[in-house]
């Protein structure tokens, strides 16, 4: 009878041929894979998160992204030189758009300068955005380079820079701006008879009255708009034309955020004119139920007129 195999001494590892720190060695790697690795994994991400916090709050100074604006130093400059330079553009315009702009005038000539620069180099990314910091710094010493923009190739530029003498709001843009009437893209024209309107430049008044002609709609409500508040009665059937498409497309997309914009610039027009043919729209428009903020522009502007209020 055999012996039971449960009286047998059990055999050791050796007997088995298997060596003793060979499971030592197991032990480790399981608790590698299963706790060392994990956390590593952990740390790592737990560091970038935090970098990346990190780089989020640094706020940008302006003296140092003025000069990687003007030259990239670092290490990946030849394959990134132009990204990062154009970056430090668009972070300068952020800087130029914020409330220590005024603090930020002591860097116009340079921005001026390096607004110059890229048009030599024809580095036209750079330019677009030194255009807009330049406007975005309201500051009268970015006048001439604006107006050098003015006369750029690239039709962005010249829109910036019109955009940007607008917003300088000095006694030289008006000038420039008027100069630039006969653009021949007609975003820049539209901003144009815009900042007219916007500085106030009653010398602007021909110029306008002959945009009123213009083969684009834009520029023609725009001019109509500048004319409006010159008191110029030659603006009232560009106004009309304006308030008609508008509400037309308000009902066709009750939503359209612009096309109201653009209803409620014809109904301050009209309210500053007063044209006896802009009453019965405003009646109209006051009894429709198509926006209520559009009603209540018509009922304010009808008071302008003389007209009762709406009965509430």
């Amino acid at each position: 009878m055999p012996d039971d195999p449960l009286d047998k001494p059990s055999a050791t590892k050796a007997d088995r041929g298997i060596d003793p720190e060979s499971d030592g060695r197991s032990d480790a790697k399981v608790v590698l894979q299963f706790f060392l690795v994990p956390l590593s994994l952990v740390l790592v991400l737990v560091t970038v998160f935090f970098g990346m916090q990190m780089l989020r709050r640094r706020e940008p100074d302006p003296v140092a992204t003025l000069r990687s604006l003007q030259s990239y130093q670092g290490f990946m400059a030849r394959f990134v030189g132009n990204p990062k330079r154009w970056q430090s553009g668009y972070d300068l315009s952020l800087l130029m758009r914020g409330e220590e702009a005024r603090d930020l005038a002591r860097l116009v000539p340079d921005l001026a300068g390096a607004f110059r620069e890229a048009g030599v180099r024809g580095d036209l990314p750079l330019r677009r955005y030194l255009a807009l910091a330049l406007g975005y710094s309201r500051d009268a010493a970015a006048v001439a380079g604006l107006q050098d923009g003015l006369r750029d190739a690239d039709s962005t530029v010249r829109l910036f820079s019109a955009w940007g003498l607008m917003n300088v709001a000095d006694a030289g843009s008006a000038p420039a701006l008027r100069a630039a009437a006969g653009d021949p893209d007609p975003g820049v024209r539209t901003m144009v008879v815009f900042g007219l309107g916007s500085l106030g430049d009653r010398e602007a008044a021909p110029i306008l009255r002959a945009a009123l002609g213009d083969p684009v709609q834009d520029v023609r409500w725009n001019a109509a708009l500048s004319l409006a508040r010159f008191g110029d009665a030659a603006a009232v059937p560009s106004l009309l034309e304006l308030l008609d498409a508008s509400v037309l497309e308000l009902r066709g997309t009750p939503e359209s955020e612009g096309a109201r914009d653009r209803a409620l610039n014809a109904v301050r027009g009209l309210a500053l004119l007063r044209p006896p043919e802009g009453r019965a729209r405003l009646l109209q428009l006051r009894a429709s139920p198509i926006d209520p903020i559009l009603t209540q522009a018509a009922d304010l502007a009808l008071q302008a007129y003389g007209a009762p209020a709406a009965p509430p």
